[in-house]
């Protein structure tokens, strides 16, 4: 006994679409993260101070 009506087609998952979808999310997240760690936005630490030319009598 067969269950269902095989003659009815059934609807498209859009497998492919989501796959897409998931590779194109991953590959912006990716991004985005790179791009925020290296701009050190919003970063807590300290400039450091740089000396170039030691001051007169010291």
């Amino acid at each position: 006994m067969a269950f269902g009506n095989p003659g009815r087609k059934r609807a498209p998952l859009g497998v492919f679409l989501m796959l897409a979808a998931l590779v194109v999310a991953a590959f912006i997240g990716a991004t985005a993260g790179l791009v925020w760690q290296s701009s050190g936005w919003f970063s807590e630490d300290d400039p450091q101070e740089v000396v170039t030319v030691e001051a007169p009598g010291e």
